[in-house]
């Protein structure tokens, strides 16, 4: 089983644990502090390095995201200090014999491995390329979040893992010692499993070796548009920050589509001034593509009120065509992805009536809107998605794909590649128009350069087959996940000259003979 393969229902556990972590933390700095005998080095140590864990946890989160990451770039340092002043502080009582080693090795070991994945991560997000051990070393410690966080841990802008303080002091009661001999165990048995899963994360690092060098395939007709995702889900007017970053990056890329999504909540005026902040590019021809997400707690609406859920719903698509009047829509969004995260796995009827139902509402405001699905789990029920949506009969427009790596890396995107081929091949003739709605990769996790060059190798996949008639690219910036083209302060990853070279490269293979074809 691979990291993310499960249900990941020991997510509570986990985040149990950080919590305990920072009790932990809390309570013994103050124990310390109040130990007469503690040298005054140690103490001094223990109580600074739990008064910053706070601060200095809310600093990585903030610095951690788009929306904010420029404001607290210059303090994304603090994090990975306190990560190195816990260790300090472990490794002095172990030295100075403060508490007994089968307690104070397996904290030294935790807090050491890390602060070695935090230093490392930290590099990345300076745009600094570890060396592959060290790069290995965090895909490692992301693989374990994996199994019981779930896949969501290749992205997380943030992973609640805390080092551990040293207690210098005896025990005073039995539950003391239980509760040390348990953590103690808990940092020894995190340990081993991140070391037993180095070669896979070795393995994963390596394998976008094998991408990146396909070449892209000529399209003389221009009917091949590469876009690229901005903004945060939209539930209220866009940030006058993110739309200047977002739309510069367009400029950047020459990405000629842009996608948004837009929460089932936002209000009239929302939408409003989101059409007039897009209004230029749309009079430029670029093509909009339109997602509608799922609000938090869409699940439990849907099985209190079924009805009254799909209504909202189906309000939303309506108010979203109205408003936008995008070239493409998905109401649905990933059914057996981001649906199924939200409201469950549902079955196959759930959805041919739901898009159903949508691709209907939508065309009574506009008949020229496309309704687009995607599928993105790759297994039995998109496959029987996948040829629901394929057949002449379906109400829908486009067939597309989400397409990132797992914890396998490259590997895990190859596979899906070649899922994709046989889907596409497979399709009904005249085959309908098909598009890679979303393509990601995952700079934090693996690497920026492993971000570039998964996503070129889904380019050149995509520029390869004919009825793909385009590929969005996520995200501009690391909103919901570290996915973005942007870091948070403000840097571009090397994955933003990738797209640029493939705009380019297309363009200046279409014939001049031949008429440009406008994407609808």
């Amino acid at each position: 089983m691979t990291p993310g393969g499960a249900a990941a229902i020991a997510a509570p556990a986990y985040y149990a644990m950080s919590a305990l972590v920072l009790v932990w933390d809390t309570f013994m700095a103050g124990q310390i502090a109040q130990l007469r005998t503690a040298p005054r080095t140690f103490a001094f140590m223990s109580a600074l390095a739990a008064l910053l864990l706070a601060p200095a946890l809310l600093v990585d989160t903030a610095a951690a995201s788009s929306l904010a990451g420029g404001t607290f770039d210059a303090l994304a340092w603090i994090w990975p200090a306190v990560t190195l002043l816990f260790t300090a502080q472990a490794i002095y009582a172990v030295a100075r014999r403060m508490l007994h080693p089968f307690l104070g090795i397996p904290i030294v070991l935790y807090d050491v491995l890390l602060s070695a994945i935090i230093v490392t991560r930290y590099l990345i997000a300076l745009g600094i390329t570890p060396a592959t051990p060290w790069l290995a070393l965090a895909t490692a410690h992301i693989n374990v979040v994996g199994y019981l966080t779930g896949s969501g841990a290749l992205g997380a802008r943030f992973i609640p893992q805390l080092p551990l303080l040293a207690p210098a002091f005896p025990a005073r009661w039995r539950v003391s010692t239980t509760l040390r001999a348990l953590l103690a165990l808990l940092a020894l048995v995190w340990c081993a499993a991140t070391l037993l899963e180095l070669p896979a994360a070795a393995a994963a690092v390596s394998s976008y070796e094998a991408l990146g060098a396909e070449p892209l395939q000529e399209r003389p007709a221009g009917d091949f548009a590469i876009g690229v995702r901005l903004l945060p889900v939209v539930d209220g007017p866009p940030t006058a920050s993110a739309l200047r970053n977002d739309l510069a990056l367009i400029d950047t890329t020459g990405a000629e589509a842009i996608s948004v999504v837009i929460d089932p909540r936002a209000r009239n005026a929302a939408l409003d001034s989101l059409a007039r902040a897009l209004d230029a590019l749309r009079r430029d021809t670029t093509v909009l593509l339109v997602t509608l997400a799922y609000e938090p707690g869409a699940g439990e609406m849907r099985r209190r009120a079924p009805a009254a859920f799909a209504a909202a719903r189906l309000a939303a698509v309506s108010r979203v065509v109205r408003h936008l009047h995008p070239d493409y829509l998905l109401p649905a969004g990933q059914p057996y992805g981001d649906a199924a995260r939200a409201l469950g796995v549902q079955p196959l009827l759930y959805w041919t009536r739901a898009l159903t139902d949508a691709a209907a509402a939508a065309h009574r405001i506009d008949t020229k809107v496309r309704i687009g699905v995607a599928v993105s789990a790759f297994d039995a029920r998109d496959s029987a998605l996948f040829a629901w949506a394929a057949a002449p009969t379906a109400p829908v427009d486009a067939i597309g794909f989400a397409l990132a790596p797992d914890f396998t890396g490259g590997a895990g995107l190859a596979v899906r590649l070649r899922t994709a081929d046989r889907w596409l091949a497979s399709a009904p003739r005249p085959a309908k128009e098909a598009w890679v709605f979303d393509a990601r990769g995952y700079p934090t996790a693996h690497g920026e350069l492993s971000q570039e060059r998964a996503v070129w190798a889904t380019l050149a996949w995509a520029t390869g087959h004919a009825a793909i008639k385009g590929m969005i690219v996520g995200d501009a910036g690391d909103y919901e996940a570290r996915t973005g083209l942007r870091a948070p302060a403000g840097r571009l990853r090397p994955v933003v000259a990738a797209i640029r070279r493939a705009t380019t490269s297309l363009r200046e293979t279409e014939r001049p003979d031949q008429p440009r074809i406008e994407p609808p």
